[in-house]
């Protein structure tokens, strides 16, 4: 049989079996009490029955297998025994880590260790990442353990990109569905049988299962469904890029996967940012956004829908598209994707402001700043203090550099004896501070007890900045809480002297 009736004889058995199957799949598992019900992270009504991602494994597998029987070509019987040996255990382990997720609900880091370990499976088998090309005429060979590590990487990120979109009704299966079509249409140019085979039985799998899974959907492929789809995408992909330079690399799935790629990646660093669990759930994605923006479910699907559709006909172009023009076809979806990423708000969690407020931080912390080692420079000077009198010059100092207006100190039961109920004042500039109305509205005013960690109190310490003539630099109470503590470990000193 020619590719192209092999590849139609595959989508349609494969489609068949999933219009069968699913329905028996979902009464199974609503049957079993295997559910999603709804919560806040869930934008669905009522109970809906989940694990379809079990109808989309039996499917593939089955148009597979026939598909293989079928097959013409006598050489794909040797292929099967090793490499698609391990390919198909793979997807059955990921069926049953996925269905464990479902009904169980496994905490982060079991499943992580669970997609890692599928990963290290197929680069066992041999379906590994043994050629990283860059442009389409010339590639790098990877050594055995960067081979693992880019193999493992690319499984554990399709699996989880999947994962993440499938969050509205027939989103995941659709975009799977495209993006297999893409595929399969670059290995019939190129004559690789095993992988028209598997792209057509994946996509056939995929548009049977949107039967009962488009909105309003009455069944969920669950995480067994999203993570074997990415997993099928990753091993698929693997071995179509890795045996060829035709393709470059994973260069080619990377642009049509580009929307379940791009909201994942972007998840971990907004989380980040935010100061959230990285690897937690939240409602930021690409689809919550949209309806955050006013779309119906249906619409947010048919939009991502077509921007994986114009994402896939930029990567056939860029593979047919063969001279030394060709890197320029990725300039237009590049810069719809940065308009894209803007407008959907994502650039506000990376603007530069906020970047360099946190580098400033990161180094100021560090002790890395110059005002950060000049005011260490005088706490050191405070801690050397032999008597209330240096105490007190150092801590004028540090306050003029912080460029407060005014200060006192108010001692109670502190060392030497003789300074207890003592008050001590200080002002930056006797002529300025006559012009500064302390009762004023625009008076920063700050009362420090001296307190320890015990609860023995020391004093107060007084704090009055003019707002109209300077403003709080950035850093100015993190260096006054320091000047506190500073003070307070020499009156301790000061204590145990006594």
């Amino acid at each position: 049989m020619s590719g192209i009736t092999t590849a139609l004889i595959t989508f349609f058995i494969a489609m068949c079996f999933a219009l069968v199957l699913t329905p028996r799949v979902a009464s199974w598992a609503a049957h079993r009490g295997i559910c999603d019900y709804p919560s806040a992270r869930r934008v669905h009504q009522g109970c809906t029955p989940r694990a379809g991602g079990m109808a989309l494994f039996l499917s593939f597998l089955a148009a597979y297998l026939i598909a293989f029987l079928f097959s013409s070509d006598k050489g794909i019987w040797s292929v099967l025994q090793r490499e698609q040996g391990i390919f198909l255990f793979g997807a059955c382990c990921t069926v049953a880590l996925g269905l464990w997720d479902d009904i169980r609900s496994l905490p982060a880091f079991l499943k992580l260790a669970g997609q890692i370990a599928i990963g290290l499976l197929v680069w066992f088998g041999g379906i590994d990442v043994e050629l990283f090309s860059v442009t389409l005429h010339q590639g790098i060979q990877l050594p055995s353990w960067l081979s693992a590590i880019v193999t493992v990487f690319w499984v554990v990120l399709l699996m989880n990109a999947m994962n993440l979109i499938d969050g509205l009704d027939g989103l995941a299966a659709g975009i799977c569905l495209f993006v297999s079509i893409t595929l399969l249409s670059i290995c019939l140019s190129m004559g690789k049988p095993m992988l028209i085979i598997g792209f057509s039985a994946l996509a056939g799998s995929c548009l049977g299962f949107l039967r009962y899974n488009f909105n309003p959907a009455t069944v969920f492929m669950g995480d067994c469904g999203s993570y074997l789809l990415g997993y099928l995408l990753a091993a698929l992909t693997i071995q179509g890029a890795v045996k060829s330079h035709a393709t470059v690399a994973l260069l080619i799935p990377i642009i049509a996967l580009g929307v379940p790629l791009l909201d994942t990646l972007l998840a971990p660093v907004r989380r980040f940012i935010l100061g959230k669990k990285m690897f937690g759930p939240d409602q930021s994605h690409i689809h919550h956004v949209l309806l955050k923006l006013g779309y119906s479910q249906r619409r947010v699907v048919m939009i991502i829908y077509g921007a994986t559709v114009f994402l896939g006909l930029v990567a056939l172009t860029f593979v047919f598209f063969k001279d030394q023009f060709s890197a320029y076809i990725l300039v237009l979806p590049g810069i719809l994707i940065f308009l894209t990423v803007k407008k959907l708000g994502y650039l506000e969690y990376v603007a530069a402001d906020k970047i360099w407020g946190w580098l400033r931080d990161i180094t100021d912390e560090a002790g890395l700043s110059n005002e950060r080692r000049s005011f260490l420079n005088i706490q050191m000077q405070i801690i050397r203090s032999e008597n209330v009198e240096e105490l007190w010059e150092g801590v004028c100092l540090a306050l003029e550099k912080l460029d407060f207006d005014l200060a006192e100190l108010f001692l109670v039961g502190t060392a030497p004896s003789d300074c207890d109920g003592v008050r001590m004042e200080w002002c930056k500039a006797k002529a300025e501070i006559r012009k500064i109305d302390f009762g004023g509205h625009c008076q920063f005013k700050l009362e420090m007890p001296l307190v320890t960690e015990t609860d023995r109190s020391y004093g107060i310490l007084w704090l009055v900045k003019d707002l109209q003539r300077s403003n709080i630099s950035h850093y100015t109470l993190r260096r006054v809480e320091h000047l506190r503590r500073t003070i307070i470990s020499v009156l301790d000193k000061f204590a145990q002297q006594q």
